[in-house]
């Protein structure tokens, strides 16, 4: 492809190196008159895994870091995807490493383990860290390269096999489990292990490696090399333990303890050395010609540090100083975030920052203090959760809501996920109301201002479940990369124009033009705080309007309003506007119904009550959303019957063979498809003769709809007895099933009747999770109902 000019921008110039996703090129932005990298990924298969990837790239186009080679954009050119990232002008680690010392190399993995903490804060996960993935500047400064793009490898592989590379791969990942990112953590263990003993710990075929990380306990570090001190072998041992929960808690630990150990080995300026052979696949390409280095520590001072990036997803810097330090402890150890999480928590949080309009003749706001409160609140029971209910979070809780420092802009969709996390289970639950009670005994601001009606600390809006937060955010099908790169292109605007990040707050809100921690704001949570804006500056009241008038051509001192509509024109792209613009009529302005309100709502309003979606009474009251009840105590939706509808290899046959009869003989009077009943659905076998790899079944009934499944063969037979599906159905005509693939991989369905909408999952955790959240039953057999061991609750 090397002459190739890619959307007649990017010209390719140079092969800088090829890989199982693709080849990367130097090219010429033509545009922007710079170098970088283009890496043409390989042809993916279908527009429903393209649009995953463009969704993942959106999201990775955000990490800002030093140490993080930037993705600047993804584009398709031909039928030919494309990623433009950073061009790093070194080489990388897997070349280099052998050749410098062991402290040179713990300064740049530590450097590494910084740029995984800064991404896992994010929500993003690495899935192939290795030496190759990390790049070297011409200074040996480390670029952690590839980040997030193994699962766009997953998405797009139709080959069946687990992704990634042998040698580093985590026990999780080994097993096709679901991961999170601490294996992250445990494939940089098996790099520092390969950097302090010169070889990874486990050898051999690919399958034999993968089942050694699964079962294998690693030999001591300090066996293969006993220069090392104890301190460190400890460390990597750590990080490679097959329990994630036994690993340390994030990357900046890793980075601190591998610091320490550089200044260790610094202070020791030994001489010893070490033989350290190479690996296979790395002979002949080192510079050593015996594969033979030292171990000791140079004198030299090791490169300093490159400074932090300015902002940072973990706790803001200018949080109030308690708030910030129960944020840190809450943001010490990362979770990760689904883009449905990211949307509707920043809904939650742009609500509780901007919901409150501007009321009577003086614009005051008279929800704004409520709101506040509810912050306040979702931090002080969060950090009480996560510290085991000591005294001492309840003190600081406590703390906290006396003080009543403002802490909304300091809150970032991470908290609400965890807020929600701690009360998850009927345990989590009965925990969380004894810590609220003792919150409540304690707090005489809670006692006066945040009970409700019950007596129960509740100033309304607290959600118990993820679900619960669909009736503050807008209704939307599906979070695509189109929204997520509108995200972006706002938060962009925001960092970088001042007077626009003002204008918006200062209509929006009462002080948090103020609050330096307002520059840290999520995009997930900037958006929809732009987009209530816009909303509430077109509904704006006909008094509001004449302020306007009023300060604008009298006064000649312009009103918040007017300042906003000014920043808007300057600083937005016309384009984003009217994405913007567009989605207004989801956002209803209901009236205010005093009757609904008892004493402690009376500074309540119409914009505490907003429309779900748009329902027959047109009506949800929020403040009647108490966060008492979990999911089982609020009338779970049950299923019909225990037992599944299974579907056996053979009886899918049997299917097949007389739907291709009837295709052979047509009778008009006589459906080509028999229709098995499946609660108010049926089953159909598409009676397909092109392909011998893999069967076409549906589930059919749904408006406008079906639900598909490729199975293994049915017309090469196989074991007539094998079940391969399983159906149960939901007493609202929701449906959940489990199939085996053309692959003969299990896989799950959720098919939503209230919602319309279909959900697929790879691992029966995941299911259950999405059912729990939306107060379902789970199938207690739902991971052995393919099995031998499945046996029914109800035998006939």
């Amino acid at each position: 492809m090397i002459g190739t000019t890619l959307n007649q921008r990017f010209s390719l110039e140079k092969e800088l190196g090829r890989g199982g996703m693709g080849a990367v090129y130097r090219a010429t932005d033509q545009i922007l008159q710079r170098s970088v990298a283009i890496k043409v990924l390989k042809e993916q298969s279908g527009e429903e895994v393209n649009r995953r990837i463009r969704l993942e790239a959106q999201i990775l186009a955000r990490l800002l870091h030093d140490h993080v080679v930037r993705l600047y954009d993804f584009g398709e050119a031909n039928g030919t995807w494309y990623l433009v990232m950073e061009e790093v002008d070194g080489t990388s680690y897997l070349r280099r490493w052998r050749s410098i010392t062991l402290a040179e190399r713990l300064r740049i993995l530590a450097h590494v383990a910084d740029a995984l903490d800064y991404a896992h804060h994010q929500g993003v996960i690495h899935r192939d860290m290795k030496p190759g993935n990390v790049l070297l500047t011409a200074t040996d400064q480390p670029k952690l390269s590839d980040f997030g793009l193994s699962v766009m490898a997953e998405q797009a592989d139709e080959s069946g096999t687990i992704r990634g590379t042998p040698q580093y791969m985590s026990p999780e990942q080994a097993s096709g489990q679901r991961l999170d990112f601490r294996t992250d953590l445990y494939s940089l263990g098996v790099m520092l292990y390969e950097n302090a003993t010169g070889s990874v710990p486990f050898t051999g075929k690919s399958m034999s490696v993968i089942a050694q990380h699964v079962n294998a306990i690693p030999e001591s570090p300090r066996i293969r090399n006993p220069a090392l001190s104890e301190s460190l072998e400890t460390l990597i041992l750590q990080l490679l333990s097959k329990k994630p929960d036994h690993r340390p808690a994030s990357g900046s630990e890793i980075a601190r303890r591998l610091r320490e150990e550089m200044e260790q080995e610094l202070a020791r300026g030994t001489t010893s050395t070490g033989q350290l052979p190479l690996t296979d696949g790395e002979r002949g390409r080192q510079d050593s010609t015996n594969g033979t280095i030292t171990l000791s520590a140079s004198k030299a001072t090791a490169p300093a540090p490159t400074p932090a990036p300015v902002l940072s997803y973990g706790a803001p810097k200018a949080a109030p100083p308690l708030a910030k330090s129960m944020l840190d402890s809450i943001l010490a150890e990362p979770i990760m975030l689904t883009a449905d999480e990211r949307y509707l928590c920043g809904h939650y949080l742009a609500y509780l920052l901007g919901g409150s309009r501007r009321k009577g003749l003086l614009l005051r706001r008279p929800l704004d203090p409520r709101n506040a409160d509810r912050a306040r609140l979702i931090l002080a029971m969060t950090s009480i959760m996560l510290a085991g209910n000591s005294d001492e979070s309840i003190a600081n809780a406590v703390e906290l809501l006396e003080q009543r420092p403002d802490v909304r802009s300091s809150l970032s969709p991470i908290v609400v996920a965890k807020y929600l996390l701690s009360r998850d289970s009927p345990a989590k639950t009965k925990k969380f109301r004894r810590a609220r009670k003792q919150l409540l005994e304690a707090s005489k601001y809670a006692r006066e201002h945040l009970t409700d009606e019950k007596g129960v600390l509740n100033p309304g809006l607290m959600p118990a479940v993820l679900s619960d937060l669909q009736k503050v955010a807008p209704e939307r099908t599906e979070v695509d990369d189109e929204l997520v790169e509108r995200w972006n292109q706002v938060a962009e605007v925001w960092r970088d124009n001042v007077k626009f990040r003002t204008a918006v707050l200062r209509y929006a809100t009462r002080n948090a033009a103020n609050d330096p921690a307002s520059i840290e704001l999520w995009p997930e949570v900037v958006y929809p705080l732009i987009e209530r804006v816009r909303w509430q500056r077109q509904t704006r009241t006909k008094a509001e309007a004449i302020w306007d008038n009023v300060c604008a051509h009298l006064l000649h001192v312009p009103d918040a309003g007017v300042q906003l509509d000014r920043a808007f024109e300057k600083a937005v792209p016309a384009q984003v506007v009217q994405q913007l613009d567009a989605d207004l009529d989801s956002f209803d302005d209901e009236p205010i119904l005093d009757a609904d309100f008892g004493p402690a709502d009376s500074q309540a309003s119409n914009a505490d009550r907003l429309a779900v979606g748009r329902s027959s009474d047109g009506a949800v009251n929020l403040d009647a959303l108490v966060d008492d009840p979990g999911p089982s105590e609020r009338g779970i939706v049950s299923l019909t019957n225990p037992d599944p509808y299974r579907f056996t290899l053979g009886d899918l046959g049997d299917l097949w063979q007389e739907a291709i009869a009837a295709l052979r003989t047509p009778n008009k009077n006589k459906p080509a498809h028999r229709l098995v009943p499946v609660g108010p659905y049926r089953l159909v076998v598409i009676p397909s003769v092109r392909g011998r790899s893999a069967g076409q079944v549906a589930i059919q009934g749904m408006p406008n709809k079906q639900i598909e499944m490729l199975t293994p063969s049915i017309r090469m037979g196989g074991s007539g007895r094998k079940p391969v599906i399983a159906v149960w159905i939901y007493r609202d005509n929701s449906l959940a099933a489990t199939y085996l693939d053309f692959k003969k991989s299990e896989n799950y369905i959720l098919w939503h009747a209230p919602n319309g909408q279909q959900f697929n999952f790879d691992d029966p955790g995941e299911l259950n999770h999405m059912l729990y959240n939306l107060g379902m039953e789970s199938p207690d057999q739902l991971d052995r109902a393919l099995s031998k061991s499945f046996k029914p609750k109800k035998p006939v």
